[in-house]
C-alpha cells in the first residue's frame, strides 16, 4: 500500500437495490491523521510555554490553531449520493463544517456518471473526480461530486457501479 492509497478517502456503496443506490465518502483517515498532528503540535506549544518560552509557545499555538482550522475546514466533509427510483430523484448532499449543500436532478435526466481526471502541474497533483451528467443540449449540467483526493481505482469502480445501476433502469423499461 502506498502513502497515497493509505490517505485516500473511502468511497463506499452503503446501499444497493433495484430502487435505491447510495454512495458515501467520509474522510475519516485524513481527518484522524490531521487531528493527531494538531494534537502533537499543541503539546509541543504547551511544552514550550512550560519550559519558559512563552512567546514561542503562544506563536506555535496560534499557528497550529489557524492552520489546523483552515485545513479541517476544507477536509472534513461528508458526501452522499442517493439515486432513488421511487422518488425519481438523484440527490447529492455535501455536509461540511460550514453547513450543508444539496443538489438534485430528476433521475430521468441523469444520463451517466463519468470519472474525469484532472492533471496538476506539480507531481502528485493529479485528481480523479466523479461527475454526474444531467440533462442534454442547453439544459445539460455537470454536477461534480466533491471528494478530497479519492483513490482513482475506487472512482472508476463506482463509475461502473452507478452506470450499471442506471442501465438496469433502461433495461427494465424496455422489457
Amino acid at each position: 500500500m502506498t502513502l497515497a492509497g493509505f490517505l485516500a478517502d473511502p468511497l463506499r456503496v452503503t446501499h444497493v437495490s433495484d430502487n435505491l443506490l447510495e454512495i458515501e465518502n467520509r474522510p475519516i483517515r485524513r481527518a484522524a491523521i490531521a487531528v493527531a498532528v494538531i494534537l502533537v503540535a499543541i503539546a509541543a506549544g504547551l511544552a514550550a510555554i512550560a519550559d519558559g518560552a512563552t512567546g514561542t509557545g503562544i506563536i506555535l499555538l496560534a499557528m497550529v490553531g489557524l492552520i489546523g482550522w483552515l485545513y479541517l475546514h476544507e477536509l472534513v466533509q461528508l458526501t452522499q449520493l442517493r439515486l432513488d427510483r421511487d422518488a425519481g430523484l438523484a440527490r447529492l448532499r455535501v455536509t461540511t463544517l460550514r453547513g450543508r449543500r444539496e443538489e438534485t436532478c430528476a433521475l430521468a435526466d441523469l444520463h451517466r456518471v463519468e470519472s474525469v481526471a484532472h492533471y496538476g502541474t506539480a507531481a502528485g497533483n493529479d485528481e480523479t473526480r466523479l461527475v454526474l451528467v444531467c440533462g442534454s443540449g442547453p439544459e445539460r449540467r455537470e454536477i461534480v461530486m466533491p471528494m478530497s483526493r479519492p483513490d482513482p481505482e475506487e472512482v472508476a469502480h463506482l463509475t461502473g457501479v452507478v452506470n450499471g445501476w442506471l442501465s438496469r433502469r433502461e433495461q427494465g423499461v424496455s422489457s
